[in-house]
């Protein structure tokens, strides 16, 4: 039976459970910084000055977490996993003091892109060690926490980001990572100890420059491109680099003796298929998260921390629906339907979130983000499970890093895509719904809650009004993001799950006991 697994890999019920509770640690430690900051930038540039530069607060982090995700990833399939995944909590923990002690906006920014390489190994090797020490069949129980932990600490980061900065310094959003890494640090030493196979290596150096080269010029174009002017000799200086780059590093893949991403993982259909379903999914999901509270802010009246509080469904919708799907899985051992019924269901949610006016209650709101919610936790956790449990070991590091690494993507091109229509649609709404005021999305944005102190009750009626009808578009635009991914999982194969682990912890440190998954099928 799959709950056998355990037994097989060497680990009682009583050690996987503090290791997962580490693994937990680690990766919710490293989510919540990703979003946390976001309710503290006010604060942060009056203290330290530099308010046209807070958004590389964020953008900074973005980057290095998502470039160097694929790195960590294939790092641990040639020197094995222990060190590279303390290395990286220690890493994101020197980020965080360097984070909590800058003096200026530059150090701030500089510090979180040294945290954001550490969150990139967080984010790969958490995940790609119960890939380790856990079969496809058992993982589905414990993977479905993981998800859950991953998103929901996303979606929460602004809610505790609020909390510290009104009662505390904005610097103890740094500090407070410090007890929770250094647990998951000791919790590793005493339970991660995984064997891996030596073997004979060289290092794509060239492979991953261009990899960070054109990933880069990516995420900065995506993350820029509304701020520089989509036109602007800036954004397409930067795009023509991503052009460039790209070909570049497909013909080194392909004449790399180790590439540090082999092609040949795209031709197995469930890799192709899960990173596709991810990319879509990812951009669908920010959507939701990042624009549903600013609705319920500007057209429901609600205070900020009100409209923050209404995220707290999604995130109990995605533990459940993670937690619930894992569940099913390691007891069936199918997995395929879960991410085509997950899929429409987002698209439903977001469907009936496009409804929303100004009448809409808490309650209804509440219920269509749980329903998102449950829908996005049934997609994402049977992506890892499936690739994990086709790929060979040896690859397993950078295919579960591909996964995060698309669904990063997609989170940020959802971030660039309902933006820009947002922008786009309310400055044409406020040309026709309050002329000859002067307002733009530019200027309404930055302070969304004195929207409803206009004076001027037509005024207010047009402005909010304004809101009402972009943000129908921005919703909107989230259904075909999930139909895309109903229609993708559609080619998802379904492979029966194996009920071994990819290794053994019952030798030592320095034996080979990896067992070739590959061959299992």
């Amino acid at each position: 039976m799959a709950v056998s697994s355990l037994s097989s890999a060497g680990f009682t019920r009583k050690r996987m459970l503090v290791l997962l509770t580490g693994l937990l640690l680690a990766q919710m430690t490293a989510s919540i910084e990703s979003t946390i900051v976001a309710t503290a930038y006010p604060t942060i540039a009056a203290d330290l000055g530099g308010l046209n530069r807070i958004s590389w607060i964020f953008i900074a982090f973005t980057l290095t977490s998502t470039t160097t995700t694929m790195l960590w990833g294939k790092l641990s399939d040639i020197f094995g996993r222990r060190h590279f995944y303390d290395a990286s909590i220690v890493i994101f923990m020197l980020g965080s003091l360097f984070c909590a002690l800058a003096n200026s906006m530059t150090m701030l920014i500089w510090a979180r892109a040294v945290q954001g390489v550490g969150a990139g190994g967080i984010f790969t090797l958490t995940m790609t060690i119960m890939g380790d020490v856990m079969s496809p069949r058992e993982r589905g129980r414990y993977q479905g926490y993981m998800m859950a932990m991953f998103t929901g600490a996303m979606v929460i980061g602004p809610l505790i980001g609020g909390f510290i900065v009104d009662n505390y310094s904005w610097r103890w959003i740094f500090y407070i990572n410090f007890p929770l890494g250094c647990a998951a640090l000791g919790l590793s030493a005493f339970t991660l100890r995984l064997p891996f196979t030596k073997r004979e290596h060289s290092i794509d150096y060239l492979g991953s420059i261009l990899l960070s080269v054109w990933v880069i010029a990516l995420l900065l174009v995506l993350q820029m491109g509304t701020e520089w002017g989509w036109t602007s000799g800036r954004t397409l200086g930067v795009a023509a680099i991503f052009f460039v780059s790209l070909p570049l590093f497909l013909a080194q893949e392909m004449r790399a003796p180790e590439p540090v991403l082999p092609l040949r993982l795209f031709r197995e259909k469930i890799v192709a298929v899960t990173c596709a379903s991810q990319l879509f999914i990812g951009a669908a999901l920010f959507g939701v998260i990042l624009f549903t509270p600013l609705f319920l802010q500007v057209v429901t009246g609600q205070r900020a921390t009100d409209a923050g509080l209404l995220s707290v469904p999604a995130t109990i919708g995605m533990v459940f629906g993670s937690s619930v799907t894992g569940r099913v899985i390691t007891r069936t051992g199918r997995y395929r339907k879960f991410p085509i019924v997950g899929a429409a269901m987002a698209a439903l949610a977001i469907g009936l979130l496009s409804a929303m006016d100004r009448d809409t209650s808490r309650f209804t709101t509440g219920a269509w983000m749980f329903l998102f919610g449950v829908g996005s936790g049934m997609t994402f956790i049977v992506a890892l499970i499936g690739v994990q449990n086709k790929v060979a070991h040896e690859d397993l590091g950078i295919a579960t890093s591909a996964t995060n690494f698309f669904r990063s993507l997609g989170n940020t091109l959802g971030i660039a895509l309902f933006s820009t229509v947002f922008i786009s649609q309310l400055d044409k709404n406020l040309e026709t719904l309050a002329p000859n005021s002067g307002l733009t999305a530019a200027t309404l944005r930055q302070r969304p809650s004195e929207i409803q102190k206009i004076a001027d009750l037509a005024l207010r009626d047009g402005v909010i009004q304004s809101f009402t009808n972009a943000l129908h578009i921005v919703f909107l635009l989230g259904v075909p993001l999930c139909l895309l991914t109903f229609v993708v999982q559609f080619f998802l194969p379904e492979h029966p799950l194996r009920e071994r682990a990819g290794v053994s912890m019952n030798t030592t440190d320095d034996e080979p006991a990896s067992i070739p998954m590959a061959a299992a099928h």
